[in-house]
């Protein structure tokens, strides 16, 4: 089992399986420690604000009430809150561009981030999350206590920077034109799945472009009826049709000459 560097896989309706990175106890840990400190911080400005409410004369009860209090609460909903407001993502996360996810690759819900929170304490036993890490080891996801309960998996994201529009090389032909269903319906999420691979092959092999096209492929062309010698070309074929860029070069050029298209650059 590789522990810095597994991958899980995710099942679409078309019985396709995707692939995306889990996240290593080392990220993870670094992501613990910078929301550590976020709590810190968030901790003493209230108590300062709740250090001056208690020199207040008759107030000093309350203070200490609301300090039990505020110290529960950051204590056991600091990750809840976070991670059910933000798309599964603390401030560490963030940081470190990791995020809980269910382990069908869909977004986490309340429930799920709640339990696996609700959790941590038994994962930190004896100290240091000593139980959580031992359980990560045993575990093909590298899932602790919490993520087992809550039924979530730890990913590492890539951020990049989409420089420019994707464009269809080579063009579509006319016989492949002709050849095209009236229209192609894909789901957002298999628009970036497609527009991912569409940007990254060509910094692989051919070998490699072809094998991950054959991950979908197949599905595509069944659904449809789309074909190509390649797998590589039924994936550029389907997402030109749904994007509308399977029309001839020069109408392009002059529907983006009208409406001031072109390379987008990163801001």
């Amino acid at each position: 089992m590789q522990l810095l560097d597994t991958t899980a896989k995710v099942a679409t309706p078309e019985r396709v399986e995707f692939r995306y990175r889990i996240a290593g106890p080392a990220q993870r840990g670094v992501a613990w420690l910078i929301d550590l400190i976020v709590r810190f911080f968030v901790a003493s400005a209230v108590f300062l604000v709740l250090g001056v409410i208690g020199a207040v004369p008759g107030l000093g009860g309350a203070s200490m009430g609301l300090t039990f209090l505020f110290l529960f609460l950051l204590d056991w909903f600091y990750g809840v809150f976070f991670e059910a407001a933000f798309h599964g993502q603390t401030p560490g996360k963030y940081a470190m561009q990791l995020r809980v996810v269910r382990l069908d690759g869909s977004p986490a819900r309340v429930p799920d981030v709640l339990l696996r929170n609700l959790m941590r304490a038994a994962d930190f036993l004896p100290m240091f999350f000593g139980v959580g890490v031992v359980v990560m080891a045993f575990d093909s996801k590298l899932r602790r206590l919490g993520d087992l309960v809550g039924g979530t998996v730890v990913v590492a994201e890539e951020r990049t920077r989409m420089l420019q529009e994707i464009r269809i090389e080579p063009p579509v032909s006319e016989e492949e034109r002709q050849g095209l269903p009236a229209g192609v319906d894909l789901s957002a999420e298999e628009l970036a799945t497609l527009e991912a691979f569409l940007r990254r092959r060509d910094r692989l092999s051919a070998e490699r472009v072809e094998e991950l096209a054959w991950l979908f492929g197949p599905a595509l062309t069944e659904r449809t009826g789309i074909e190509a010698p390649t797998w590589e070309r039924v994936l550029v074929l389907a997402y030109a049709r749904a994007t509308g860029k399977d029309a001839p070069r020069e109408d392009l050029a002059a529907v983006e000459r009208d409406f001031g298209l072109g390379d987008r650059e990163a801001s």
